[in-house]
């Protein structure tokens, strides 16, 4: 069974007395570390502030993490957004994190099951909330997605097969939705690695402890300069990228 946590600018958590950037829902089981490490990847800066004419194009963070356990190392699935409004009526972010079971991987991988209906959410209206365990179903379509013309999936999926330990990076336009393309490069690996790649949409700095292989970069936000002169693949989608894309 999976483990999932919630967290929000709220007037009220799960905790006694936590108000503000918390946790409003969680799996009643998950260890406190557990609990400690998901907030730690829930938080989230804006490419454009609020009251931006373009704050609709601040991106979604989908990530897939892969996080120690005790002994094990589990899968965390994660959606992270921009908030434009808040219980105070300023502006906040949503995270939604499911730390999953072996057996609820999807042999299609990761982008297959954060692009299921019903297994990540974009919102938390109930109040502050102690939840069962959820069980996810690890059947989405195993068909591969369509092609979508680019060829730049192929070379993230390249790149992982020769070397899993260094990262690549896409560099993108803000409002671009990336997410189906990374499920193409995810569906050109070998099924073994599927769930051994670890990702995000917005990639802005490496969590201490974890790995990101395929890091994507909104054009204007501050990691960019860091992606274009980082060593490896550096894939340029804003159309300053010398190779083809």
């Amino acid at each position: 069974m999976s483990w999932e946590l919630y967290y929000t600018s709220a007037e009220r958590g799960v905790n006694p007395h936590s108000h503000g950037f918390c946790t409003v829902a969680r799996t009643e089981t998950m260890p406190i570390a557990v609990v400690e490490r998901l907030e730690s990847l829930s938080h989230y800066s804006p490419v454009y502030p609020a009251g931006s004419d373009r704050a609709d194009r601040n991106p979604v963070a989908w990530s897939h993490w892969r996080i120690p356990v005790g002994a094990r190392t589990r899968s965390v699935l994660s959606r992270v957004a921009f908030v434009a409004s808040d219980y105070t009526g300023r502006a906040g972010n949503f995270a939604h994190h499911v730390l999953l079971e072996p057996s609820e991987q999807a042999p299609a991988g990761p982008v297959a099951l954060l692009r299921e209906p019903g297994v990540m959410e974009a919102r938390w209206e109930a109040g502050p909330m102690m939840l069962p365990a959820r069980i996810i179903e690890a059947a989405p379509s195993q068909d591969p997605p369509g092609a979508s013309g680019a060829t730049w999936p192929a070379r993230l999926a390249e790149a992982f097969v020769a070397d899993p330990d260094r990262p690549a990076y896409v560099i993108y336009e803000a409002g671009a939705d990336l997410l189906p393309m990374l499920g193409e490069a995810v569906a050109l690996l070998p099924t073994a690695l599927r769930w051994q790649v670890t990702f995000s949409t917005y990639f802005t700095e490496l969590p201490a402890g974890l790995a990101c292989a395929w890091r994507c970069v909104p054009a204007g936000s501050p990691a960019v300069a860091a992606a274009r002169g980082a060593p490896g693949l550096v894939i340029d989608l804003t159309g300053n990228d010398p190779a083809p894309v």
